[in-house]
């Protein structure tokens, strides 16, 4: 996958802004077909009533695997006491052994560029007959310990507090070992035609949930955090309907939808550049925009009637213990990675089935009595069984990090991440005041306040606490740091808006 979750050089970096808004790929090769992934041994869960639900909205962020978000979540199959792992920085010695890594105060990411590339990750899992001993990550292909850095509760709050309150999954795998385009394929058409890598080509009709709710006559859109001019001549023009081109719209039209009235029975949400939680992307920043997005709901007309699911599309090249199923010959399944479902008629608590990002496309489709759109998809577990209808529905959530807008980081423009510096190289970094949707404020001017965290043991660097001055909602910040390591700076403006960014300066996949 390319360093930043949208942009990621601008050949190769094209296919991954798609694949971090919505999975697009602009540039065109060919992959070796191979079966889809293995049927799920739960089997199909029987339709039944699912209550006043009448609204689904799947929020797909990008990047991480369950250990490295939820390592010791109460109740959950959390990393093992013990496990650990070939040590990278003494890779001749096979005594040497590293435990996972949590991220301290300083580091919101790890250093970008983690290889989730289908035969890496193969790899990395390390198949042992009819499973895999998932004990590769530090050493091939370079991964080191950022593979298995792990992120505290403290780092996402909101993600935290939706998990503590309402559902948490803990054995969804992602459908398929390969990276990001793939597996959002997956998500939404039940198989990516035998494509493992981010370059799927833009031609032929796919049979996908939005042709099937078109079919039915239920609303849908696709709402994304980047242009939707990103997305022409991709591979998403042909996953709905001709003549439903508008139904692919921005973010912020999810929350004028919610506001007036018009959210559609479906509605599939993608970030914005800063805002995906991919590796170099700060995860507090994510986490900030999913508490807006929740908090919205939650205050709406809608949150009686309303699941929310909220996935990552995979687990971009980080460790998890538990070993998926494994098929000879068959796409999948790789890494488990998180699923948080939030509604006031969810169970509460740790749902232990089995599933896949499949379940959601499966639920939607029990819940408007959809036909499955393969084999794979009819056997999916459609996630019925975690909620309850007949008790008092769970009170509306309080998120601890809710602000009316935050402030966004940037690189050479609002399609780049800010890059990485070597130790005294100057970084120009563009603020900007944005909206729930993602979209410039140009109504905000006013001082901004920021504060850094240096790596352990270093002071701040001259000049912070600083400041700089928004005009029409947007700033610029040069920084300069003598010292290697990740700095963590926080950014907090007018209205309380806040903005989180962990800058990488001359580190490497072993920087701790």
């Amino acid at each position: 996958m390319a360093r930043s979750a949208i942009i990621g050089g601008l050949a190769g970096r094209l296919a991954a802004l798609g694949s971090a808004a919505l999975g697009a790929a602009a540039i065109i090769a060919a992959s070796v077909a191979l079966p889809g992934p293995p049927a799920l041994a739960e089997g199909p869960v029987a339709h039944r009533p699912l209550g006043p639900i009448t609204h689904v909205v799947e929020v797909m962020l990008e990047n991480h695997t369950f250990d490295d978000l939820f390592s010791g979540f109460p109740g959950a199959d959390g990393i093992p006491a013990g496990t650990n792992f070939a040590n990278p920085t003494a890779p001749g010695d096979p005594s040497s052994r590293v435990a996972a890594l949590v991220a301290p105060a300083n580091e919101g990411d790890v250093q970008g560029g983690l290889n989730n590339s289908r035969a890496a990750e193969l790899k990395m899992m390390d198949r042992q007959g009819t499973t895999y001993r998932m004990d590769g990550y530090t050493l091939f292909p370079g991964e080191g310990l950022s593979a298995i850095t792990t992120f505290a509760p403290t780092m996402d709050p909101d993600l935290q507090y939706l998990a503590r309150h309402f559902e948490l999954a803990d054995r969804n795998f992602q459908p398929a070992v390969a990276p990001t385009l793939p597996n959002v394929l997956y998500a939404l058409a039940a198989t990516s035609h035998g494509q493992l890598t981010n370059s799927v080509p833009p031609t032929g009709s796919w049979s996908t949930i939005f042709s099937e709710l078109s079919a039915a006559h239920e609303p849908w859109r696709i709402y994304s955090g980047v242009p939707v001019s990103v997305f022409q001549g991709t591979v998403w023009t042909r996953l709905f309907p001709a003549g439903s081109g508008a139904n692919l719209t921005s973010a912020t039209q999810f929350f004028t939808d919610l506001a007036g009235g018009q959210l559609p029975a479906f509605s599939f949400v993608r970030p914005g550049v800063g805002y995906s939680e991919e590796p170099p992307e700060d995860v507090g920043q994510g986490d900030t925009w999913l508490g807006q997005l929740v908090e919205a709901v939650a205050r709406s007309r809608y949150w009686s009637s309303t699941a929310i699911f909220v996935t990552y599309d995979e687990g971009g090249g980080f460790f998890d213990h538990v070993s998926p199923p494994v098929v000879p010959g068959s796409a999948g399944y790789g890494t488990r990675t998180p699923m948080v479902i939030v509604s006031p008629w969810v169970r509460s608590g740790v749902f232990a089935k089995q599933t896949t990002n499949l379940s959601v496309l499966a639920f939607v489709q029990h819940l408007w009595g959809l036909a499955p759109l393969d084999g794979l998809n009819a056997e999916q577990n459609d996630l019925a069984g975690a909620f309850d209808f007949h008790r008092k529905p769970l009170s509306l959530p309080r998120l601890p990090v809710t602000p009316a807008e935050t402030i966004g980081f940037y690189g050479a423009s609002i399609l780049a991440d800010v890059g990485a510096a070597l130790p005294g190289q100057a970084l120009s970094i563009a603020l900007q005041q944005n909206t729930a949707g993602l979209s410039l404020d140009p109504r905000v001017g006013g001082r901004v306040s920021l504060t850094l965290v240096p790596p352990a043991g270093l002071p701040a660097p001259p000049g912070f606490p600083a400041s700089v001055v928004l005009d029409r909602g947007r700033a610029q910040l040069v920084v300069r740091f003598s010292s290697p390591g990740y700095y963590r700076l926080h950014a907090s403006g007018r209205g309380g808006s806040e903005g989180w960014l962990t800058l990488d300066v001359g580190v490497t996949p072993n920087t701790p």
